[in-house]
């Protein structure tokens, strides 16, 4: 009968040396088993023990031979049981930018002019709305390791005088030096009398990642959005009376 005390087989699996038999002990080595996995390296199987014949101890020559223990720095599972950890789960940094452009709270503008309520032709009006109407606006969202915080920053406002429109860079000021327009005709021939005005505000948008990310920045295919809003302005002519000389 031919005993083999110190045979292997090496087996290449999965980039890893899998080794069946006994391996040497380092100094300090932990007892794992029926199965020892090396993290990152090599997996020592210990061989299966052999059933115990009856009348026999569990010790000795003709019992169980112990497993031998593992080398340092390894995971124990038993064999078949299936414990591989679970893998690491990851979502695109885009998805998470979406959720966080989704929670934007873009104001809709309040409108003002100067004068208010009614202006006259050839006379400049000025043009504003509210300071927070047109400013810095962020909203972030997190999923699993990944923050992306969406950013809105104003890029100009579009007001539609009812007669021609005007574009401005700014929120506008009361003066109309800021952002202002100057009437050609009256407001006579428009429904009640009054010039509708609408209001658009155009964004640039883009967001910015911190954590587990794909990319650090990026902007949206959509990069501007626009809010609008409607409100009327009476436009007089000044009359003026010519007497004979």
């Amino acid at each position: 009968m031919l005993i083999r005390r110190f045979s292997a087989i090496a087996i290449l699996i999965a980039g890893a040396t899998v080794t069946f038999g006994m391996a040497p002990t380092p100094a300090g080595a932990s007892t794992c088993g029926d199965l020892c996995v090396h993290v990152g390296a090599t997996k020592h199987y210990s061989a299966p023990p052999s059933p115990s014949r009856p009348g026999k101890s569990s010790g000795g020559a003709n019992g169980r031979t112990a497993p031998p223990p593992c080398p340092g720095a390894v995971n124990c599972n038993t064999l078949g049981a299936g414990n591989a950890p679970a893998a690491v789960q990851r979502v695109p940094t885009i998805d998470v930018a979406y959720d966080a452009r989704a929670k934007l709270a873009l104001p809709a503008p309040n409108v003002h002019t100067s004068p208010a309520g009614k202006t006259y032709v050839q006379l400049k009006t000025g043009l504003w709305v509210d300071p927070d109407d047109f400013a810095h606006e962020e909203a972030s969202a997190a999923l699993f390791g990944t923050t992306v915080t969406a950013v809105a920053d104003p890029k100009d406002i579009t007001w539609n005088m009812g007669e021609s429109s005007v574009t401005c860079t700014t929120a506008g000021s009361r003066t109309g030096t800021a952002c202002g327009y100057t009437y050609q005709r009256s407001s006579a021939g428009q429904p009640n009398g009054k010039y509708a005005i609408s209001v658009t505000v155009t964004w640039n948008i883009y967001w910015t990642c911190q954590g587990d990310c794909d990319a650090e920045r990026g902007y949206f295919p959509d990069r501007t959005t626009s809010m609008k809003t409607n409100d009327t302005l009476a436009v007089g002519e000044v009359q003026t009376e010519s007497r004979p000389g």
